[in-house]
């Protein structure tokens, strides 16, 4: 009796544990049990004589720092156990969950900065051990967050179904946030954006998406985000998309994938897919002062195959009755044509034919929707570091239909499809240089654009592109500006477009020339709100898929960035040119049947 009563008095003590450290238990099979038995272990942060009530080991500290703090070890079960315990980085699960390298991973962060007191700790039954541990930043340490967390682990053997004995390792750990006093860069980047069509049966119906991109955290901070994926057809319409959950939690250097649906999306042979996302702070973290929007844009195609499909069976079978009739009325008449009917009837298939022709040779020719590159960009100052502002000044004005303007940059480090320098932002937001091109300062530096694509070395030909875009969502360029600058040596550049710009004229009170750039040995100072995101924030950085080779031409490269959508381009030319070959192929048919009832209207009668 008086055992049964200290069993239920244990087992309701473990429970009430339990229920006070939901993240830092587990439940494990003992060992040498066979998986009949169980056991149940955890730890939890501590003072130096007893568990505290801290969630999670949380610190802020500048770099060379170094910190001492415990941690409890708990054993809920019957036996005593032996756990190894050991400190190891943290990474974002593909279901943005939290999670920690396994013991065989070599930590690199924060993980290889704690030194734990004891390696492997004896907890007796329905007992705890409180073990210290020091955590020593480095000197040169970043600034911003590290995370990682402390594990106890216990090695067990168990028997699986068909009977084999399999190794397995229980573990749990609570959590180490550190943050590294220094700038902070909350950041997020959308990249890899891609949309499928799936199309319908039904020629005048709508079909489905999958749009699946990655989300990235380029700053230094972890970040909670909220996205919104938007699908638009040609028409102005929009699709249905899935509604997304929110991010919790994405760790500095970390990437999910992202997968959603659309349904209702009409075939209007290029569509459009905008991701947006808005950074936001994890739960009980500050507010930071910048949290800029990112937004990414990109098309597809979806052709209706079904519509084009039904038009050329509709235009087959116009053609097919046409052509029976007039065999009909052949085989019928006694009387021999006249010359006039006849040349009609061989006029009317042989326009048939050249139109058919016309149209076969159209759709035969793809055509890229890219404009092609109509001017030259001048790179100020012409010589310079890689520390000093830059300003991008066009040698003639965009067309008279531009909206917005968009840069990117080209060349050894930076992505493959380039990383955009100036932000998808109106005409009017940049001042116009003499000759009414228009001059764009940069709101950083080539160093700071290189490290936020990932590298240092700055080297070769870079290649910049100002885009003159049709519409803030339209992506048709009108026209594209291109100019480079060459990195010959070490940190300096000089111009590598080399265009002749009209200068402007002085001002007789001595002040600099009415240019767009800066004058030269002063310090540009881009105003806010000028690339379309916060504070003059730039876009962040896309993809890093590969980099362009050093010391390209500028025209070569800004040739391969007008390639990346040829694919697409391509495949919608030939629906469109195919379409409108069944047009002319209807028309056509209906022009040879009405001739052929006038002729036969005119036909004088026989008498048979």
């Amino acid at each position: 009796m008086i055992t049964t009563s200290a069993r239920r008095i244990a087992a309701v003590l473990a429970a009430c544990l339990l229920a006070v450290l939901p993240a830092t238990h587990a439940s494990a099979a003992a060992p040498g049990a066979g998986g009949t038995g169980r056991t149940t272990f955890g730890v939890q942060p501590s003072a130096a004589k007893k568990p505290d009530t801290r969630p999670n080991f949380s610190y802020g500290a500048t770099p060379g720092a170094r910190v001492t703090d415990h941690l409890a070890v708990f054993n809920y079960g019957k036996k005593p156990l032996t756990l190894r315990v050991y400190a190891q980085d943290a990474f974002t699960t593909d279901d943005s969950g939290f999670d920690l390298f396994a013991a065989k991973h070599r930590p690199t962060d924060v993980g290889s900065w704690i030194e734990v007191g004891k390696s492997r700790v004896k907890v007796p039954a329905r007992s705890r051990v409180i073990v210290p541990f020091t955590l020593s930043i480095p000197p040169k340490a970043t600034p911003g967050d590290h995370v990682g967390g402390i594990v106890a682990s216990l090695a067990a053997t168990t028997t699986d179904k068909k009977g084999d004995r399999v190794a397995v390792d229980q573990r749990v750990g609570a959590r180490v946030y550190l943050r590294v006093a220094g700038e902070l860069t909350p950041r997020l980047a959308v990249e890899n954006l891609r949309t499928v069509y799936h199309g319908t049966a039904n020629p005048f119906g709508t079909g489905s998406a999958t749009v699946t991109y990655t989300l990235r955290n380029t700053g230094n901070v972890r970040l909670a985000a909220h996205q919104t994926v938007r699908v638009r057809d040609g028409l102005g319409g929009t699709a249905k998309t899935a509604k997304l959950r929110d991010v919790p939690e994405l760790l500095p250097g970390d990437a999910i994938h992202v997968s959603t649906s659309a349904t209702g999306v009409r075939p209007a042979f290029r569509d459009t897919t905008t991701v947006t996302v808005d950074p936001e702070p994890v739960r009980g973290d500050i507010k930071h002062r910048i949290l800029p929007r990112v937004t990414r844009t990109a098309a597809f195609t979806a052709v209706p195959w079904a519509l084009l499909a039904l038009v050329l069976m509709l235009a087959a079978i116009v053609v097919l009755v046409v052509i029976r009739r007039r065999r009909r009325r052949n085989s019928q008449a006694v009387a021999v044509r006249s010359p006039r009917a006849t040349s009609g009837a061989k006029q009317a298939v042989g326009l048939t034919a050249v139109l058919l022709a016309t149209g076969a040779l159209l759709a035969g020719t793809p055509t890229d929707a890219r404009a092609a590159t109509g001017g030259m960009l001048a790179v100020t100052p012409a010589k310079g570091t890689d520390t000093e502002p830059i300003t991008l000044t066009a040698e003639a004005p965009c067309p008279a239909k531009t909206v917005n303007v968009i840069a990117r940059v080209k060349g050894a480090g930076f992505p493959r499809d380039g990383q955009i320098v100036v932000g998808n932002a109106p005409l009017s937001t940049y001042a116009k240089a003499p000759g009414g091109g228009l001059a764009i300062p940069l709101i950083y530096t080539m160093k700071d654009y290189a490290n936020i694509a990932g590298f240092t070395d700055l080297r070769g030909t870079y290649t910049f592109t100002v885009s003159c875009l049709k519409g803030a969502f339209d992506p048709t360029s009108l026209k594209d500006f291109t100019g480079s600058l060459d990195f010959e040596r070490k940190n300096a550049y000089r111009d590598g477009t080399e265009v002749a710009l009209p200068k402007a004229a002085e001002d007789t009170s001595g002040g600099a020339p009415a240019t767009g750039a800066p004058a030269t040995g002063a310090t540009a100072a881009p105003a806010p709100e000028q690339q379309g995101q916060p504070n003059g924030l730039p876009v962040p950085a896309e993809t890093r898929s590969g980099s362009a080779p050093a010391g390209s031409a500028p025209l070569d490269a800004a040739r391969a960035g007008a390639a990346e959508d040829s694919t697409g381009s391509s495949l919608t030319a030939w629906a469109v040119s195919g379409f409108g070959v069944c047009l002319l192929a209807l028309v056509a048919g209906v022009a040879l049947w009405v001739r052929g009832r006038r002729a036969g209207a005119e036909r004088p009668d026989t008498g048979e």
